[in-house]
């Protein structure tokens, strides 16, 4: 009996479009509609608080009416809060109930939400185009599933997508942040590549880092992943390929040549969770420019966490972006080594339930706006500020225990200009890396069976990475076996010459004259 006047028409609009899908159903699907306020019914608001975490909507800013405004899907014993866009068309509560049953129906290609952060102003109007982008990522999870890119300003992802991919989340407003925020609370599923650095160009037209301004951080410390603003170096790492001149017969000579890089940390099964369907049956993955993880164990005791990728315990972490190496004060590393080094989480998974970063916080909707001035008994001209009302869903304070969320401790390792340096020195890097977002889609749409079936198609094959020590042992080694074997050769000639018996030659018979 509260809701607006304006939003009476929704729950017609809802009513009918149910009615058709049932009629249509053959008996499999049904529908109620429940007023929390009558005094029969068996949902109160007290229910839809405890149950489903929803709160009611206010009329306006300053009144203390209330509504609800709701749609709830229960499929096989388990409810999901569905999504529908603003306007309650028709057709936007046909799609959020039919996203809603497929979701929770096997057999239907998911749908994959992808955000990436907008080109730069001067990229819009004609400038320097950016140094990132992510289109490989893109066409790599197209194949399995319908990619979307999403556009979160709203304040809400769309009813249809399955899982969402927030890769580099940065420049973000409140209301991008809340609509992944009740995503999650709906028991979405969500996979955050958030490294604290991006890559930038320097002063001198190379490659730089530069910090995130307004991410995820805030927010993913509050859900109990927290995200290091430092960088990870591991002495395990791929090679930097380097454009190298050298003068061969007299002509100059352009050729690739690799340098050790600490920032492309070499991640090997030693360093996985294997027990974790995202990562066991990976070769190897190369996080570059990577920040490590740490998981709140207050936070994430009633939820299960896997730490998914970790760097070796040699590694050490680095405060300053400048990433060129110094090789005649660090000849082995070509970084100064800085603290103590050990294993840092590089990539964490984390399944339960979840409290909302946007509880008991003002909503990022309900904005002033400033109205035309009026004049006081001083004479003095006040503006009026009058609030700008939420759209009209209720905002979620906890998420069932079906939320899913996957947190990278870098964004460059899906970067197109990454992968592309990869690609100068083996295609295999890049392949690997693609793969690890692919399984960590799989997994997050439960969908292990793909998982296992893209598995089997591993079949690259890497050599066992060593240290300093280990590779002059097996080079001194080669040289002493060849060496070895000359010795061996010459010695065998040397005997067939000294056992060499001479030919004996037969004279030529005289020809006879007649």
């Amino acid at each position: 009996g509260t809701m607006p006047d304006q939003l009476k028409t929704a729950a017609t609009t809802i009513a009918t479009v149910a009615a058709v899908i049932q009629k249509n159903s053959n008996g499999k699907f049904s529908f109620e509609i429940v007023n929390p306020d009558d005094p029969k019914s068996s949902i109160t608001r007290q229910t839809l608080i405890d149950t489903y975490k929803l709160q009611p909507i206010p009329v306006s800013f300053f009144s203390d009416q209330s509504y609800y405004l709701d749609l709830l899907l229960t499929i096989n014993g388990q409810t999901q809060v569905l999504s529908v866009a603003t306007d309650y068309s028709e057709a936007s509560v046909r799609t959020a109930i039919e996203s809603g049953l497929k979701r929770g129906t096997s057999g239907f290609l998911k749908v994959v939400g992808l955000w990436t952060p907008p080109p730069s102003p001067a990229a819009q109007f004609g400038g320097q185009p950016d140094i990132s982008s992510w289109q490989a990522v893109q066409q790599q999870l197209g194949q399995d599933y319908t990619v979307t890119a999403v556009d979160l300003s709203g304040g809400q992802v769309p009813s249809n997508v399955d899982v969402m991919v927030v890769v580099a989340p940065q420049n973000m407003s409140d209301k991008e942040r809340f609509a992944i925020d009740q995503y999650l609370m709906r028991g979405g599923a969500v996979i955050v590549a958030a490294g604290n650095f991006v890559i930038a160009p320097d002063q001198l037209g190379g490659l730089g880092l530069q910090p995130v301004q307004n991410g995820m951080q805030e927010m993913l410390d509050f859900y109990g992943v927290h995200i290091d603003p430092k960088l990870v170096m591991d002495p395990q790492n791929e090679p930097f390929p380097v454009q190298v001149s050298r003068v061969v017969g007299g002509l100059p000579v352009q050729e690739i040549r690799a340098v050790n890089f600490p920032f492309f940390a070499d991640i090997r099964p030693a360093q996985m969770d294997r027990t974790s369907p995202i990562v066991s049956n990976l070769p190897f993955v190369t996080m570059n420019w990577v920040s490590p993880i740490t998981l709140d164990a207050t936070k994430n005791a009633n939820r299960k966490t896997s730490v998914l990728l970790q760097s070796t315990a040699r590694s050490w972490l680095r405060t300053s972006t400048d990433i060129q190496p110094n090789l005649q004060l660090y000849p082995d590393t070509g970084y100064l080594v800085e603290g103590q080094r050990q294993s840092f989480p590089l990539a964490v998974s984390v399944q339960g339930s979840f409290e909302s970063f946007f509880k008991g916080k003002p909503s990022p909707f309900n904005t002033n706006q400033a109205l035309p001035a009026q004049t006081n008994p001083s004479g003095v001209p006040e503006p009026t500020v009058a609030p700008v009302a939420a759209p009209n869903f209720s905002a979620i304070d906890q998420s069932p225990d079906t939320a899913r969320l996957v947190v990278v401790g870098s964004a460059e390792f899906v970067d197109d200009t990454v992968l592309q340096l990869s690609a100068r020195l083996t295609q295999d890097r890049s392949a690997a890396n693609m793969q690890f977002i692919q399984n960590a889609v799989d997994w997050s749409v439960e969908d292990l069976d793909l998982l296992s079936i893209r598995s089997r198609g591993t079949i690259t094959r890497v050599l066992n990475p060593m240290d300093q020590n280990e590779q002059s042992t097996w080079e001194v080694a080669i040289y002493a076996i060849t060496l070895l074997a000359l010795v061996g050769l010459g010695l065998v000639w040397y005997y067939r010459r000294r056992t060499e018996q001479p030919m004996v030659l037969t004279p030529p018979k005289e020809a006879s004259s007649e």
